[in-house]
């Protein structure tokens, strides 16, 4: 039996796919629902290719990078096939591995250009209505982050201060109240002597 290939092109990226129809699914002749071998070819890379855990895998780690990269987050992603993080100088680095023992695992490293346009062969895949693949199941899970986050240095340098100033404000304005307090109390207690000496007024 012929197996059904489609080829997804975006400059310097060519991802293949090649499979059978399911037919015990009533699937269409010219459609693939078992992915048998898939291929995605680089320029000046080697070609990668695997099983379609591999293809899954894979098409899962670029999703969540670019979803990250989206999102100004830089974080390495690690999973039992693949390991992919943008590095110092703005490439990323590939490490796929393989299910076989005593098979060492494949580095490369590409640029944004290679990265984005893998992004787009893969995107051409999942619009691509004859090739049968859950995309749902490979959309990136990713963790929200809190907003709010506590900065020791922001804290010292900008909210420090005006803290200070506004609990030194009202020390003082507490010491004024006592102090204004206690003279008036004082006053008070002042006793007043009349014209005749015997007669003496105390206020309290």
């Amino acid at each position: 039996m012929l197996q059904n290939k489609y080829k997804f092109n975006q400059s310097s990226t060519e991802l293949e796919i090649s499979g059978l129809p399911d037919y015990s699914n009533n699937d269409n002749k010219d459609n693939i629902s078992i992915i048998s071998n898939w291929k995605l070819s680089i320029i000046n890379q080697p070609e990668i290719e695997g099983s379609i855990d591999h293809l899954k895998s894979v098409i899962k780690a670029f999703y969540k990078c670019a979803a990250l990269s989206l999102l100004d987050r830089e974080e390495k992603i690690e999973s039992k096939l693949i390991d992919l993080k943008l590095d110092d100088s703005g490439n990323y680095k590939i490490i796929l591995k393989s299910t076989k023992p005593n098979i060492e695992p494949l580095k490369i490293k590409i640029g944004y250009a290679e990265f984005s346009d893998i992004v787009n062969c893969f995107d051409q895949l999942k619009n691509f209505k004859k090739i049968k693949i859950d995309f749902n199941e490979l959309q990136p899970d990713i963790e929200k982050k809190s907003n709010f986050s506590f900065d020791k240095t922001n804290f010292s340098h900008t909210l420090l201060p005006p803290l200070l100033a506004l609990f030194s404000i009202l020390v003082f304005t507490l010491l004024s109240i006592n102090i204004f307090e206690n003279r008036d109390s004082q006053n008070k207690n002042i006793s007043l002597i009349s014209k005749n000496p015997n007669i003496v007024i105390k206020i309290k």
